[in-house]
């Protein structure tokens, strides 16, 4: 048969199975380096062409089995950067098979393939593996056999019976993962049926069935351990995305699925079971405030008892909590974005949070409830929020609702002035806690007829509310009349009009009027000279910045039996000095107020760029006239980072007397971290406050160390020390192992709370490579 003929009888040999022939340019014996293009189906993508080359062997077609046969390194190249390697290759025109064999090497976007055999059958597009290992990073998997097979979306995946996944990638891994069958969905999951998991050789784990997702919120997950609040725990979570009807998952505009659903069941064996569900918008994962549609109920079994030891008001055994917290875009363009804001927690009582979700305790005791209609402009914020009251246990302010628009600073047209503003109206009341309005009647009934403190126990209890508008402009001119030298002259006015007022007073109104001005000078110099590897200095620049701040502020005085809402409360940090910055509306007051300071940055050399190796903010206040209380200075605020290499960096902010007895107490924060060699790492803070007027004198110290023994063994530890009454408040200590793909620990944490002591045990046995089959085994002892 003549090459013309044999060409013309693939071409349509090909055209029936699917497959077209480009190209064929061939001979009896191969030249070295000579290619020959094919239009056939590629592994596991079809690309339109794909480049075959052999770098030593022959090509043969033998007429009358219909076989084209590749003899001797056999490569494949496609132009979607599929790459198939074998030692020989049979093409068989009859059966419609390709089949590849000896050392076949199958590589695709991140996907690899190797075994002794493959098999791709043209019509059925469907591919057959003896001794096969997979690669989808991080994963590897082995079976005697693997099958290509589609699913009812068309997405490729792998079956494999009797296979075992491993994460560890060495020859001889120290785990796998085994199941008597396999199924690799690339990018989307793993599924597994009568599951054991192998620790070098030993069985630790089964399971009969588990589908898990190659994503870290999908799939099972599992917290066992044990606390002294909830007993011995163990916490399970199963993800899943949202499908419609037909199997489909909800899209969104760019075909991804995006609603996540979680589902809960806790067992606590001093507290019970408890059951929830989560429905996450997973294209609001970067902030993690969002957390979308939380539902959480369970039967408590000893709902009296407290992780503090302080004697509780009597509760419901039924304990729940319903979350919304969600963003939704209505409408996007170049005029900015329209969105819908949903902040709601509604919690059975007061305790729930401190029982079932204590870190979150401590930073939002008493969580906002608002709905907020808002457009985000490039220039401006314009929004409809309303605040609502949905837990009657603690103090809240509502609004019905609160109209407002925010201008940020900027130019007025193309002139040198610069403007900003703000406007807000609404409706707003402020409810006290239930629990406070018990303590605070308690009190007055126990108190004999004319005692003082009845007066103010009455103005605590009185209604607050009142109907409230509120506007506010700042003009600013930047002028430079020189290189170094910035002074910016600064004027506002203001108007707050009060009516509606809830104990019956009339309405009143109030103007603003402010004044200053902000002068800076700055001078820099540099020390080329100055160069030590062992403080991370290569050159170093030094700026020095001098700045004066001066603020008048003339207003009209409340009645001091008004009832002020959004008013100041303690703090140790400085109050702002600019009326747009100051969000105490009720408390604003007259004043007049100078603020000296200075900056001093050191700059040097570091990674092609700059680094700030030393920086030092130092300010203090002088008061012509004090808005708060009567003082002439305030403390002496000291900012200061130093962060010289690596493995040391410090943060130190401090402020105490320096005149007049400043602000009457003194605060120091502290942290540093640093590695004392290269295995170990410690972090030391240190905070002390003394004589605050309003907040609890405190001297805290926590500790955080880290040491590496070796490759596989560390140690770590936590305490926390509270030296005003000598206790030590918290300790943890764990022991860490790692095991190549593993990472193991276990600690024990105890927390004195000054009644009873808490106890927890933690557990920790994680893949490294491999998170949605991981097995978190933490604990939350916060």
């Amino acid at each position: 048969m003549k090459l013309a003929q044999i060409n013309t009888f693939m071409w349509k040999y090909f055209t029936i199975a699917s497959c077209t022939i480009c190209s064929l340019f061939a001979q009896e014996v191969l030249e070295k380096d000579r290619e020959l293009s094919i239009g056939i189906p590629s592994i596991p993508q079809l690309p339109n062409e794909i480049n075959i080359r052999q770098s030593k062997g022959i090509m043969e077609f033998h007429s009358p089995s219909q076989q084209l046969r590749y003899l001797g390194d056999f490569q494949l190249r496609s132009d979607t950067g599929l790459e198939m390697h074998s030692r020989n290759a049979i093409f068989d025109m009859n059966t419609g098979l390709a089949t590849l064999d000896g050392n076949v090497s199958i590589y695709q976007s991140g996907l690899f393939q190797r075994g002794d055999k493959a098999v791709y059958d043209f019509q059925q597009q469907k591919l057959t593996t003896s001794g096969l290992r997979i690669s989808v990073d991080p994963i590897f998997l082995e079976s005697g056999q693997f099958t290509m097979a589609e699913d009812k979306h068309g997405e490729t995946f792998f079956i494999g019976k009797n296979a075992r996944i491993t994460t560890h990638d060495v020859e001889h891994p120290n785990f796998w993962i085994k199941a008597d069958e396999i199924r690799v969905y690339p990018d989307d999951s793993v599924t597994f049926d009568n599951l054991k998991l192998y620790a070098g050789g030993v069985p630790v784990f089964w399971l009969p069935y588990l589908s898990q997702p190659l994503d870290p919120e999908l799939g099972y997950h599992f917290i066992p351990g044990a606390k002294t609040t909830w007993g011995a725990y163990l916490l399970n979570s199963y993800g899943m995305m949202i499908e419609n009807e037909d199997g489909s998952f909800l899209n969104d505009d760019e075909g991804k699925p995006w609603l996540l659903a979680q589902y809960l069941v806790d067992i606590r064996t001093r507290r019970g079971i408890g059951l929830g569900t989560q429905l996450k918008d997973i294209r609001l994962k970067h902030n993690p405030n969002l957390t979308g549609l939380s539902l959480y109920y369970t039967n408590d079994l000893d709902p009296q008892f407290s992780r503090n030891g302080i004697v509780r008001d009597p509760i419901n055994e039924d304990r729940y909590q319903i979350e919304f917290k969600h963003r939704q875009i209505l409408k996007q363009g170049d005029w900015g974005i329209t969105r819908l804001d949903s902040n709601l927690t509604w919690t059975s009582d007061q305790y729930y949070r401190e029982d079932f979700q204590p870190k979150l305790y401590k930073i939002d005791p008493d969580p906002d409830n608002q709905i907020s209609l808002l457009h985000q402009h490039p220039r401006f914020l314009a929004g409809l929020t309303q605040r609502l009251r949905l837990n009657d246990f603690y103090d809240t302010t509502t609004s019905s609702p609160e109209i407002f628009l925010d201008i940020i600073k900027g130019p007025i047209f193309d002139s040198p002035i610069l403007y900003e503003g703000s406007f807000e109206i609404g409706k707003f009341k402020e409810h006290i806690g239930s629990l406070k309005v018990s303590e605070l009647e308690s009190e007055r009934n126990s108190l004999a007829l004319g005692d003082p403190r009845i007066a103010e126990i009455d103005q605590l209890l009185d209604k607050r509310g009142y109907n409230r508008f509120h506007t506010w402009h700042e003009f600013a001119l930047p002028l430079k009349p020189r290189e170094g030298v910035s002074i910016v002259p600064n004027a506002g006015f203001g108007y707050t009009n009060y009516w509606g007022i809830s104990n019956g007073s009339s309405g009143f109104d109030r103007t603003h009027v402010q004044a200053g001005v902000d002068f800076s000078l700055k001078f820099a110099r540099t020390y080329d000279a100055i160069r030590s590897s062992k403080w991370g200095l290569d050159g170093l620049l030094h700026t020095f910045q001098p700045y004066a701040n001066f603020s008048y502020l003339a207003t009209d005085a409340l009645d001091p039996s008004f009832g002020k809402i959004d008013r100041l409360t303690p703090s140790t940090e400085g109050r702002p000095i600019r009326v747009g910055r100051f969000s105490a509306i009720d408390s604003l007051n007259d004043w007049s107020i100078i603020r000296l300071g200075m900056r001093n940055n050191l700059l040097t050399r570091r990674d092609e760029g700059s680094h700030a190796w030393l920086t030092l903010d130092s300010y203090i206040d002088v008061f012509l006239e004090d808005p708060e209380l009567d003082r002439e200075f305030s403390n002496l605020y000291n900012q200061l980072a130093w962060h010289p290499l690596p493995w040391f960096k410090l943060n130190l902010d401090t402020q105490f007397p320096l005149a007049q007895n400043g602000s009457g107490f003194s605060e120091y924060s502290t942290s540093m971290s640093f590695m004392p060699s290269r295995n170990t790492e410690v972090s030391v803070g240190y905070r002390y406050l003394n004589s605050h007027p309003t907040l609890e004198d405190s001297s805290q110290v926590d500790i955080r160390a880290y040491t590496r023994f070796n490759e596989q063994w560390g140690l770590s530890f936590y305490q926390k020390w509270e030296l005003d009454d000598g206790t030590l408040e918290t300790q943890q200590y764990a022991l860490h192992r790692d095991l190549g793909s593993w990472d193991a620990s276990v600690g024990i944490h105890h927390r004195n709370n000054r009644i009873i002591d808490e106890f927890s045990l933690m557990l920790s046995f994680t893949l490294k490579e491999l998170p949605s089959i991981s097995l978190p085994i933490s604990l939350d002892t916060e």
